[in-house]
């Protein structure tokens, strides 16, 4: 390497080892007038203004799993429709609201509130299997969401108690108990 190059490479710490013995500095008490103790103040906070802006500067980009993102407010139809579907229920009609919450799906099909809704339809008409997926892909649509994930396992945990498989729905009872 070059002389130049060798400047250039040991630069950064010789930069870092200056702010350093700056920092340092600043936090050594030792007795001083009232007009030096601002003057080190205000060295000390423009020391840690540059400490604060290199740390952003070098701050690793994470990705973000589209799936941890929260689920904007609903639109107007996914709302009117989730109104239709809780009238359908409430009058009885399941197969209407299965029909109206498959409906909201496909607009909003990144919400797991809705595969709730559906599931929970699903099992009332004890379509057991039917219901279990659906919640399942309502897990996958959760994570992040730990009151949502804890319900949904909750709802597995129901469903498979239903169909008797009882010791499945003791390990999803044991998974929501983790939200």
């Amino acid at each position: 390497m070059t002389l130049l190059n060798t400047y250039y490479w040991h630069q950064p710490r010789r930069l870092t080892c200056l702010v350093l013995i700056l920092f340092i500095s600043a936090c050594v008490s030792t007795p001083q007038s009232p007009n030096d103790v601002s003057s080190a103040e205000i060295a000390k906070a423009k020391l840690i203004a540059g400490l604060a802006k290199q740390a952003q500067i070098n701050k690793p980009i994470v990705p973000v799993s589209p799936t941890a993102i929260e689920v904007d407010l609903q639109n107007d139809a996914v709302t009117a429709l989730l109104d239709s579907a809780k009238t359908a229920l409430l009058q009885g009609d399941l197969k209407a609201a299965q029909t109206i919450l498959q409906r909201v799906q496909r607009i909003a099909p990144r919400d797991p509130n809705v595969y709730y809704k559906l599931a929970s339809t699903h099992l009332d008409l004890k379509d057991y299997k039917l219901a279990e997926h659906v919640a399942l892909k309502g897990v996958s649509l959760a994570q992040g969401q730990d009151f949502q994930l804890r319900k949904l396992w909750l709802m597995i945990a129901d469903i498979r108690l239903q169909s008797g498989d009882i010791i499945a729905a003791e390990k999803a009872e044991h998974t929501a108990s983790r939200y």
